[in-house]
């Protein structure tokens, strides 16, 4: 497993009251059938879930501090992310909320994809959406302040008293590009920050406390992080995300429904699955936003490996979004693009409407495969050891029912219930 990446996962080592008026895409939630595998205690779950997320926030609060955003590349095999988007910069910030409501000004674009998304300190999506290409005020505030209020499109209360904010920029090359850079840097959070607590990461306990102390608890999940609090030790973090792995490589979950949302959405999952979301994409989007498929397994419900042959999928070049549509290949090991080095110096990790064409049937045909198959399918090499990868629609439309890889990879096979699809 990559070495920076070990830290975060192991860590010995990333609602209700909070809704916004964002609107959601009326839906029918497909509840994917959970592999069987064993199940744990719920407490543990939330632990894990709230420990790999805090790792990153209190890792962020320390080297950058409050109110202010951090711009890392766009990810590659070396990174420190969970299954990152590579068409995308990150920006990413700890707002303070201690002193009062705090202003996240998102910059002018052109026509370009960009997103805010603002996450609570138990990892829930409490506010996503795409902001508009003029520069643009939201308001993030506390539950529990009564005072004046500045001007903004929005106002987004948050149980939280350190949300994180997270903007997404659309790059139009893989590897990054400067106009795309240029844009996001513009972004800026205006408040007053208060000084840093020391929480030493390497003690769980301490970090779930921590969460009970400054996010205003929710009836969900207060019993949960009490018994965390005194029972998840860096062990049981061990042994909650080798389950959790387990599971995922069994294809126990095959995309973000229920991942992300606010915790007393109806469209939420179980704390399994909640928790299963901080490795198929820490920080993801709820499924009305951005609609994410993990393909795990093939037809034979068989993980994916290189050395098993090549694995093709034609997907739809329009397939139904308002926005845009990607697919990323990831390592089953490190949850991250591969090394350059070790698929014959290529740089191939994504594809998407800006880098492939339709054919003649409106289709994209991408191979996954150790060689190049020649073939005049769009090629993603992989190598001997496990894979997976991520299909990503934005903006999922009623248009997308029956479009997606899911729909055409298992249809007509034993899997096809197994892995049934949200309908918009």
């Amino acid at each position: 497993m990559n070495k920076l990446l070990i830290p975060i996962l192991l860590l010995a080592i990333t609602l209700s009251g909070c809704r916004t008026e964002t609107k959601k895409t009326e839906q029918t939630v497909a509840k994917d059938e959970q592999t069987e595998t064993k199940d744990l205690p719920d407490w543990q779950y939330v632990g894990y879930k709230i420990v790999h997320h805090m790792s990153l926030q209190l890792k962020h609060i320390d080297e950058i501090g409050f109110n202010t955003f951090d711009h890392p590349r766009i990810a590659n095999h070396e990174s420190f992310v969970i299954t990152p988007a590579l068409d995308h910069f990150y920006s990413k910030a700890v707002a303070d909320l201690r002193n009062g409501p705090v202003v996240v000004n998102t910059p002018a674009r052109d026509d370009r994809y960009s997103s805010l998304e603002i996450f609570d300190m138990e990892h829930h999506a409490i506010f996503a959406e795409v902001t508009g290409p003029e520069a643009q005020k939201y308001v993030l505030v506390h539950v529990d302040y009564d005072g004046e209020l500045p001007e903004g499109k929005a106002v987004i209360r948050t149980n939280a008293m350190f949300p994180f904010v997270f903007l997404r920029t659309q790059s139009f090359e893989i590897t990054g590009e400067e106009k795309a850079d240029k844009i996001r840097r513009l972004a800026s959070i205006e408040g007053e920050v208060s000084a840093k607590d020391e929480v030493d990461l390497s003690d769980t306990r301490a970090i779930v406390q921590y969460v009970i102390d400054n996010n205003k608890s929710y009836p969900q999940t207060k019993a949960l992080m009490k018994e965390a609090a005194e029972k998840y030790t860096p062990e049981v973090h061990k042994e909650t995300f080798e389950s959790i792995k387990a599971f995922m490589a069994a294809g126990g979950v095959s995309g973000n429904v229920g991942m992300f949302e606010a915790v007393d959405d109806p469209d939420g999952g179980s704390h399994k699955i909640r928790a299963s979301g901080t490795l198929l994409g820490h920080l993801g989007f709820p499924v009305y936003h951005a609609y994410y498929q993990n393909i795990p397994v093939n037809i034979e419900g068989i993980p994916h490996r290189g050395d098993m042959g090549p694995f093709k999928v034609a997907v739809p070049f329009k397939p139904g979004v308002d926005l845009f549509w990607s697919v990323t290949r990831y390592g089953s090991d490190t949850f991250l693009p591969l090394d350059p080095a070790t698929i014959g110096g290529n740089n191939i990790q994504a594809y998407n409407a800006f880098n492939t064409k339709p054919d003649e049937n409106g289709m994209v045909t991408i191979t996954f495969s150790m060689e190049d198959p020649k073939d005049g399918s769009y090629w993603m090499p992989v190598t001997e050891s496990g894979y997976y990868m991520i299909f990503r629609y934005y903006g999922p439309t009623e248009k997308l029912n029956g479009n997606t890889a899911k729909d055409i990879v298992y249809k007509g096979t034993p899997l096809e219930e197994k892995f049934k699809t949200v309908q918009f």
